[in-house]
């Protein structure tokens, strides 16, 4: 009988364990990392004047969702090097440029490190908009309550439900 319920105290622990890793893997998001923090700080400094991030167009575009709709190579350049693109003619830039009302984007002269950062930072931001699955943690302390009754109450099932019968 006490083997009995310690088997099955195990056998709930382990249950209770593998219900409660991934609630608590969810639960807090991470933190972000060191180079989009780099980038924040050459975006904020450089970037500003002409762009936002979600907040509508300036003089250039709105750059929310631009790591989504673009890809690295073509950001890489875009930011380094927009005068070569419109000297090449690029369907992108030249749309850009007639929506901004031919204002065209001028070199910054950020590094290659300073480039990788900023858009390290938007795809951050892009990161951080969309929800994060999982339980918020705010639900965490009822989950685990609920999880710690269950078990408890099937513990009690299990422990009645071992009673000898005697069939005459």
């Amino acid at each position: 009988m006490l083997r009995q319920k310690a088997g099955s105290t195990v056998l709930s622990l382990s249950l209770l364990a593998v219900f409660l890793a991934p609630l608590l893997a969810h639960s807090q998001p991470g933190a972000a990392p060191a180079s989009a923090i780099e980038g924040k700080q050459v975006f904020v400094e450089k970037c500003t004047a002409c762009h936002t991030i979600g907040k509508g167009k300036l003089v250039g575009p709105d750059l929310s969702g631009v790591t989504v709709r673009r890809e690295d190579v073509w950001l890489r350049r875009q930011i380094k090097e927009p005068d070569q693109l419109i000297a090449e003619g690029d369907p992108i830039v030249m749309e850009l440029l007639k929506e901004s009302n031919n204002v065209p984007m001028v070199p910054l002269g950020l590094s290659d490190t300073e480039i990788e950062a900023v858009i390290a930072y938007l795809k951050s931001t892009e990161q951080q908009a969309s929800q994060p699955a999982g339980l918020p943690s705010r639900y965490v302390p009822t989950v685990l309550i609920s999880i710690a009754a269950i078990i408890v109450f099937t513990l009690i099932g299990l422990g009645a439900g071992n009673k000898k019968v005697d069939l005459r």
